[in-house]
């Protein structure tokens, strides 16, 4: 029987069930972080589940290559070598130490990690733990609803934003156990999918034959509202959905029924690759529109002083 250390890595877009996710591995016996980030009445009543600091240490990531929660630009690989990563790593480790301890299995997630993935599961190997993935996969359609909502973000850009999250987790996955489900399935029949995602990633769930434990799994999970339902077909049906969007979602779809296999990815590649290739001409017409967006704030801002005055 392996002794190894084992962390499970919740890597989803956001708004695609990574908290219900992380809490129902709780239940059936992942340790969680210590320091937990508190749940948000207007945003995430039942929890996130998420490492407050670790998700603060992300976001401090992400800043420091000149980006952010919201960038659905590549993140840049220089980074990995320049002078201030090592001062991340060594927050990394000191972060793991106090917020899981010794634990030999626990829960890791926080949307960011989609596009942090090479740094993490390098990290969890210096502290001696197997990193082991799981992407859950909502209908981006949902996605970009829920960040409308929540964010006031266009459907554009969220399903750019699902494109990076997405196409970066699968990437820097592959080569580690991983696996794939729909948000809805673990909604409608939550033993199966905690069954699959055990066989998919070699792990045997402590509690996964407590009938108290399934009962507060169906509680927990009736409780974890849903407010945007979108049919699949919808996505065919949407002329103005990037084929890349509609193409890829297609294929997590199919690897949340059926084990993914290496030469599946090259469709996944292609569209990465278009992804990254058109960056610089939708970043830069999109930058010169925020700043646009922000100087004519600033002067609305200026005459709403001036007439109040």
């Amino acid at each position: 029987m392996s002794r190894q250390r084992i962390a499970i890595l919740v890597a989803g877009m956001h708004r695609s069930g990574t908290s219900a996710f992380s809490r129902v591995l709780n239940l059936v016996g992942c340790d969680l972080p210590k320091t937990l980030k508190e749940a948000a009445p207007d945003d995430n009543v039942t929890g996130f589940w998420e490492s407050r600091p670790i998700s603060e240490l992300n976001r401090d990531i992400l800043a420091s290559a000149g980006s952010d929660w919201a960038d659905w630009r590549p993140f840049g690989p220089g980074w990995y070598d320049s002078p201030v990563a090592g001062g991340f790593r060594e927050r990394a480790q000191a972060l793991l130490r106090e917020e899981f301890g010794e634990s030999r299995l626990f829960v890791l997630k926080d949307p960011l990690m989609c596009r942090l993935l090479p740094f993490w599961i390098e990290e969890l190997g210096t502290a001696g733990a197997e990193a082991r993935v799981i992407s859950p996969i909502r209908n981006p359609l949902d996605v970009a609803a829920s960040l409308k909502q929540r964010n006031a973000m266009s459907a554009t850009i969220s399903h750019l934003l699902w494109l990076r999250h997405v196409l970066d987790a699968e990437s820097a996955s592959r080569g580690v156990k991983r696996a794939y489900c729909r948000y809805e399935t673990l909604l409608s029949d939550p033993p199966a999918v905690v069954d699959r995602l055990g066989r998919m990633l070699g792990v045997s769930w402590p509690k996964r034959a407590s009938e108290s434990v399934q009962l507060e799994i169906e509680t927990f999970l009736s409780s974890s509202l849903r407010h945007h339902r979108a049919g699949d077909g919808a996505l065919s049906a949407n002329p103005t959905l990037s084929h890349w969007v509609a193409s890829s979602f297609a294929w997590f779809d199919r690897w949340s029924r059926e084990e993914a296999h290496d030469s599946d990815t090259a469709v996944l590649d292609e569209v990465r690759s278009a992804l990254d290739e058109a960056t610089p001409v939708f970043s830069r017409a999109m930058a010169e529109g925020e700043q646009a967006v922000a100087e004519r704030d600033g002067r609305i801002e200026g005459l709403s002083g001036a007439v109040a005055e």
